[in-house]
């Protein structure tokens, strides 16, 4: 189960948000799990609340001055819910200097107390993501996954069928690696999955005849990503002559793979001899870009033929022209010379 603890938070994002840390050090153990995002009526990271349980408090100029100007036994009171029951750890934002009266508290009971300069609204904003992605629960997946056209892209398929050549071309082509063979994919939403390459593979690339060869290094700066948000899938694919004759040329409805609960967008490519898979990868990005935006090719097609058809009745030449298009053996002439 995925793990956070208050020192790993602090070293990773410790430039990024500016952080200092001033009190509360005996808690530098004090960790989150991955049931956490799903706790019912608890807040992952939040503003100053008193009430309803934040696990990480986000602390600024204003809730200083309502804690500064309480009585001192109420004051007590606050200070003691505040470092206690759920908290994991606080952060003074803003800017703001830390009073004495709350580092007391925190390394009274041992609750971290961290300072940062980013603004209170900034802060919470900059860290919910990253608590999403080291929390959320991760598969595995085999295959490699690039961005291409900006577009995150799982390619997929048996071993040995090509698709650490083909992200080598597409690499070449201007796309970007994120992962090879083992990619790390965890949810950062409801319906948004993300993925990462594990710290040992990361800027490796595995071509069989050639060896493993650093993208980073061959290419640039610019050939490599940390992560990237999972859009597509493209599974390569041996075909057989089932495969085309099964095979539905006017299909308007994609086909879907679940990873964690998520239905993302498939695509089925043939592996066959004389066949520029890289060109056919950039085109099916390219049309789920657009599906995506609301535009179907294929229904395109559909209506325009059928507007002729109703346009002319008889449908002599339309009807001979789609029984064409329609012609599996032709089609498998076609894909395999």
């Amino acid at each position: 189960m995925p793990r956070l603890n208050v020192q790993q938070l602090f070293d990773d994002r410790r430039e990024k948000l500016q952080l200092t840390w001033i009190a509360g050090q005996k808690g530098a153990s004090r960790e989150l799990t991955h049931e956490a995002l799903n706790r019912p009526g608890v807040g992952l990271v939040g503003h100053l609340n008193l009430v309803h349980p934040i696990l990480i408090q986000a602390l600024g100029a204003s809730d200083l001055e309502y804690l500064a100007n309480q009585p001192p036994e109420a004051r007590g009171v606050s200070l003691n819910a505040l470092c206690t029951g759920e908290t994991l750890c606080i952060f003074l934002c803003d800017g703001v200097d830390a009073p004495d009266f709350l580092i007391d508290a925190c390394d009274q009971h041992a609750t971290p107390l961290f300072l940062s300069q980013k603004r209170s609204r900034v802060f919470v904003n900059l860290l919910r993501p990253y608590l999403q992605r080291e929390l959320s629960e991760v598969t595995t997946s085999h295959g490699v996954f690039l961005d291409v056209l900006g577009f995150g892209t799982l390619i997929t398929g048996n071993s040995q069928i090509g698709k650490s050549e083909l992200a080598l071309e597409l690499i070449s082509r201007g796309a970007g690696l994120v992962a090879d063979d083992a990619v790390e994919l965890y949810q950062v939403g409801p319906e948004t999955i993300q993925g990462r390459c594990p710290p040992l593979l990361r800027d490796f690339l595995e071509v069989r005849g050639i060896g493993v060869l650093n993208i980073r290094a061959i290419f640039g700066e610019t050939a490599v990503r940390p992560r990237k948000t999972l859009r597509l899938i493209v599974h390569l694919e041996r075909p057989t002559d089932e495969y085309f004759l099964a095979l539905d040329r006017l299909q308007t409805k994609s086909s879907a793979t679940a990873i964690l609960g998520v239905e993302i967008p498939t695509v089925t490519l043939a592996v066959v001899a004389g066949r520029n898979l890289a060109v056919l990868v950039e085109a099916a990005v390219r049309n789920h870009i657009l599906q995506t935006r609301g535009y179907d090719s294929t229904k395109d097609f559909i209506d325009r033929h059928e507007e002729i058809m109703r346009e002319q009745p008889d449908g002599s030449a339309n009807e001979k022209a789609l029984d064409s298009f329609n012609d599996t053996n032709s089609f498998r002439a076609y894909s395999t010379e």
